[in-house]
């Protein structure tokens, strides 16, 4: 099953009735995440989209060229973001929530940082912008001192590390 899509649209609209499907769909999803892409191509030079997942999503740490910075805003649920240094220490982390948690509900950060978003809620729903085109090759390196998501072992131990997650 994909677990992303494009939108086709000239004008697209977001409501509630969309993410309740987009949630139906990450229910569905044999990894519990679902992507709505806003944008209509990966060449687009903006990349928009609202992505939800579940608290057991692993998202591994990386980061992107320099050039290429990223946002998050959050629409429903709480989550973490970590950030390291080279070695795979953590530097610094912004806890984030919707508007109403009273938390950090947006933030943005260049892109040649190492990162980890780490939902903290059952479920959690946030539009992400990123610098574009969109290149799966070029744009995310992933942290050689963090595993891969198919070493699930490797995946609770490195994130247990991390604090309560």
């Amino acid at each position: 099953m994909a677990e992303a899509e494009f939108n086709t649209e000239p004008i697209y609209e977001v409501g509630a009735a969309t993410i309740t499907e987009l949630k139906r769909r990450a229910d569905d999803s044999p990894r519990g995440r679902y992507r709505l892409c806003l944008h209509r191509t990966t060449d687009h030079p903006v990349q928009e989209m609202v992505i939800v997942c579940d608290r057991g999503t692993y998202f591994r740490p990386h980061r992107h060229p320099r050039s290429k910075g990223e946002s998050l805003h959050m629409i429903e649920g709480e989550l973490t973001v970590f950030f390291f240094d080279d070695q795979g220490a953590v530097i610094r982390t912004v806890e984030l929530g919707a508007p109403e948690t009273g938390k950090t509900f947006y933030y943005r950060q260049d892109g040649d940082i190492w990162h980890l978003h780490v939902p903290r809620s059952d479920r959690v729903v946030f539009h992400e912008t990123r610098t574009g085109p969109f290149d799966r090759d070029q744009d995310n390196e992933y942290a050689t001192w963090s595993p891969d998501e198919s070493d699930t072992d490797a995946v609770t131990a490195f994130l247990s590390r991390l604090g309560d997650c």
